[in-house]
């Protein structure tokens, strides 16, 4: 911007001619601009290069690369632990403690033990959790864990769901304080949901059990020990169980979920249509996916893909819903969600 003389205020120098000042006004480009609002509402795509991991989070990355395998058709990682020598506290007084204080309540709530009983026989059942084994119950080397465990009630659907309290602490330390949490990988809120508006036909759907379909190796499964009654059988001394998945609870289990679910994506790459690999990347928040595409005939196809794809593995996508029927119809029903209908909390009219 460049002044010349002003009515009322001129200047001149000694020699009588008058001044021009000059100001420099940086102003942003309009693409940097544009840059900058497309990268506040779409974090996880942004165009600058992301921000250097942590170095807790390097390493997090480094020891799930390392140690993620195919097992039985579900990814095994390891469990993230800070120290690679790790040892811990016999915790299992408290652990003993815990569960004398929940006996309580089943004794005073018959309800309330019938549905815990069928949650942990459950996850038995599917192979989450086991007994340990007679001959590995007598171990003294610190690499031992009892996790605390209580039943907390779904507000809305009284669906009674097993916690496992990773931050329960002993002796100053507890299981979430000793495992990494890793980077965030999970799309942002705001991404997932203006993605889902962009296209007239939507599809939602939701992965069963994320978490549990993650295995943990054998070498890690005593850090996951809790204590249960055989066959839920309350007039029984407690015994030893383990879980064999990474837990709703532990610091680290959504970052190794999201992990998994990306490999998943990135080991079909080149053998799928590549939208159904940009779908698993981005437009899952967590285990619901949310998708909107052009036509009923894409939809269908998409659907059938990313079931076939997440399966591999070991994700079961279920639930779904659609604003379109001929989509729904070519699900089969029992995998169809029965609740109203509603897009991350919110209510969705289809």
């Amino acid at each position: 911007l460049v002044n010349g003389p002003l009515s009322g205020n001129s200047s001149s120098d000694v020699q009588g001619r008058p001044f021009v000042s000059s100001n420099n006004i940086s102003v942003a480009k309009l693409d940097e601009l544009l840059k900058e609002q497309y990268n506040n509402d779409f974090p996880e795509q942004a165009y600058d290069e992301k921000p250097e991991l942590s170095f807790e989070d390097q390493r997090f990355l480094e020891i799930v690369n390392n140690s993620v395998v195919k097992r039985d058709g579900h990814y095994q990682i390891c469990l993230p632990f800070r120290k690679l020598d790790i040892t811990l506290p016999d915790n299992k007084k408290t652990a003993e403690q815990r569960a004398l204080s929940i006996l309580k309540r089943f004794k005073k709530d018959e309800a309330f033990l019938s549905d815990y009983r069928d949650f942990i026989g459950d996850i038995l059942k599917k192979g989450h959790a086991e007994k340990v084994p007679e001959e590995e119950l007598d171990r003294n080397d610190g690499r031992v864990w009892y996790i605390p465990h209580h039943g907390v009630y779904h507000k809305r659907k009284k669906k009674i769901r097993v916690v496992f309290d990773c931050a329960a602490s002993f002796q100053g330390t507890s299981l979430n304080s000793e495992l990494l949490q890793g980077p965030d990988l999970t799309n942002t809120l705001l991404g997932v949901i203006l993605r889902f508006r962009q296209e007239p036909i939507a599809v939602m759907a939701d992965i069963e059990g994320m978490f549990h379909q993650v295995k943990v190796p054998k070498q890690f499964l005593d850090f996951l020990r809790f204590l249960w009654w055989p066959n839920g059988d309350i007039s029984q001394p407690l015994e030893e169980f383990r879980m064999t998945v990474h837990l709703f609870g532990a610091v680290s289990s959504p970052s190794c979920a999201n992990f998994a679910l990306r490999k998943t994506a990135d080991d079909n790459e080149g053998k799928v249509d590549p939208e159904v690999l940009s779908t698993i990347h981005n437009n899952f928040y967590v285990d619901d996916c949310l998708k909107s595409v052009s036509d009923e005939k894409q939809a269908i196809m998409l659907v059938q893909e990313l079931i076939a794809v997440c399966a591999t593995g070991g994700f079961k996508l279920t639930k779904w819903v659609s604003n379109s029927r001929n989509v729904l119809a070519s699900i089969p029903e029992e995998e169809r969600s029965k609740e109203m209908n509603s897009a991350l909390g919110l209510q969705w009219d289809t």
